[in-house]
């Protein structure tokens, strides 16, 4: 018989390890390894830390650690519908009719906290079709090019992973939608 069920395990990025993904970060997008630019980057990373260290900490409910074996799974998923979108919106540009249907879509999803809200409305925005153009609390304001990818944005999959990445009882994906043509 199997004993209670274990809480996920998060793991927070200390200072350290954020140091080390930033250089990491540095080190691949620079490709130049020697002792000036090696400089220049630990340097870039400490200013980095510094300004981070200044900002005011999320609110909201829930913690703002990621776990992290679902965002690796989440940023595969997101890679997926991004290459899905990609190739919906060439079919449309591409068609002889070019049968675009631009739209406004407002919903209000629940979101554990502020870092959560900022990742759903970027995902969004990652997504070829659709763009993030106002978040207020927990109000999103989305530009569509289309009914479909509108409609593929409603029926909250991407709302709920996002929060399952904070916490483990996400609150309602998408509710009080309103379309504005």
């Amino acid at each position: 018989m199997a004993g209670p069920r274990q809480p996920a395990r998060r793991v927070p990025l200390g200072l350290v390890g954020q140091a080390g993904l930033l250089m990491a970060l540095w080190l691949v997008l620079s490709g130049l390894y020697d002792p000036f630019h090696l400089g220049l980057g630990v340097v870039s990373v400490a200013v980095v830390l510094w300004l981070n260290r200044r900002l005011p900490r999320p609110a909201g409910r829930g913690r703002t650690e990621v776990h992290v074996l679902r965002f690796a799974a989440y940023c595969g998923w997101l890679l997926g519908q991004i290459l899905l979108s990609a190739l919906h919106v060439a079919a449309v540009v591409l068609h002889p009719r070019l049968p675009v249907s631009p739209r406004m879509v407002r919903f209000r999803s629940d979101q554990p906290n502020d870092v959560a809200r900022m990742l759903l409305a970027n995902s969004i925005t990652l997504t070829p079709g659709t763009l993030t153009v106002e978040v207020d609390g927990d109000e999103f304001t989305v530009h569509a090019l289309t009914e479909a990818t509108a409609r593929g944005l409603l029926d909250g999959t991407m709302q709920a992973k996002v929060a399952r990445l904070f916490c483990d009882e996400p609150g309602r994906a998408v509710y009080d939608v309103r379309w504005e043509e």
